[in-house]
C-alpha cells in the first residue's frame, strides 16, 4: 500500500492525535501494521437495497468477513486509519462452499450508480459518497486502473472500541443467484503490543 501524505500528516501522526483525543495515548506505544477489514453481505433479490457492512460481522466467519468476535469494533490496542475502501462482486458456489467468481464493480454500472456512507460510533464520517468514485474517472491511483477502490481525501481513523459501520445504497439491480457484495476497508493501523506496553 502506498502511502500518501495528507496536509502534511501521516497516517501514524493522525491514529496517535486522534486516540490522545480520546485518552489513549498508549496507542503510540504500539505495533503498527497495515490493515485490511472486509465483509461480505447477499445481494439477495432484485430490487433497491442498503447494506450495513461490519453491522453484526461477529455472526460471519471466514470467508465472509475476517472481523473475528470484535465484529464491528476494533479490541483493546488496536486502531486504523482508513486510507481506501474497496469492493468486489461475488459469486458464491453453494456445492463447495466457496466464492468461485470475483469480479470488479467497476464492469455494473447499477453498483456504480449507488452511494456510501460510514459512520464511528452513531457518527456519519462519510456522507453520501459516490460510488461511481471507484471508476477510473475518480481513480487516484492510475497504476491500478478499475481497481473498484475508493481513494479517500480525509484519512478516517477508527479508534479502539468504537463499533463503525459502511452502508452501500444501491439502486434497483437485478443480481445473478448467490451474489454477493464484499465491502474492504484498507489502512494503516496499530496492533496491540503486550511485550512493549505492558
Amino acid at each position: 500500500m502506498r502511502e500518501i501524505y495528507k496536509a502534511g500528516i501521516t497516517p501514524q501522526q493522525k491514529i496517535v492525535a486522534v486516540n490522545k483525543k480520546f485518552g489513549n495515548s498508549g496507542i503510540k506505544d504500539q505495533q503498527g501494521t497495515t490493515r485490511q477489514i472486509y465483509d461480505t453481505l447477499p445481494l439477495g433479490a432484485a430490487g433497491a437495497k442498503t447494506l450495513r457492512f461490519f453491522e453484526d460481522s461477529a455472526s460471519r466467519s471466514f470467508p465472509f468477513s475476517n472481523t473475528g468476535s470484535d465484529g464491528n469494533k476494533l479490541g483493546v490496542g488496536n486502531t486504523m486509519v482508513v486510507e481506501s475502501i474497496s469492493f468486489q462482486l461475488l459469486t458464491y458456489d453453494t456445492v463447495n462452499l466457496r466464492f468461485d467468481a470475483i469480479s470488479l464493480i467497476t464492469t455494473v454500472p447499477a453498483l456504480q450508480a449507488g452511494q456510501i456512507n460510514f459512520e464511528i460510533a452513531n457518527n456519519r464520517v462519510i456522507k453520501n459518497l459516490s460510488m461511481y468514485e471507484v471508476t477510473n474517472a475518480f481513480d487516484k491511483n492510475p497504476g491500478a486502473p478499475n481497481d473498484s477502490t475508493i481513494e479517500l481525501d480525509t484519512d478516517i481513523v477508527i479508534p479502539p472500541l468504537l463499533n463503525f459501520v459502511c452502508q452501500v445504497q444501491i439502486p434497483f439491480f437485478t443480481p445473478a443467484a448467490n451474489t454477493f457484495l464484499r465491502c474492504i476497508i484498507n489502512g494503516t493501523g496499530g496492533i496491540i503490543a503486550p511485550r512493549t506496553t505492558f
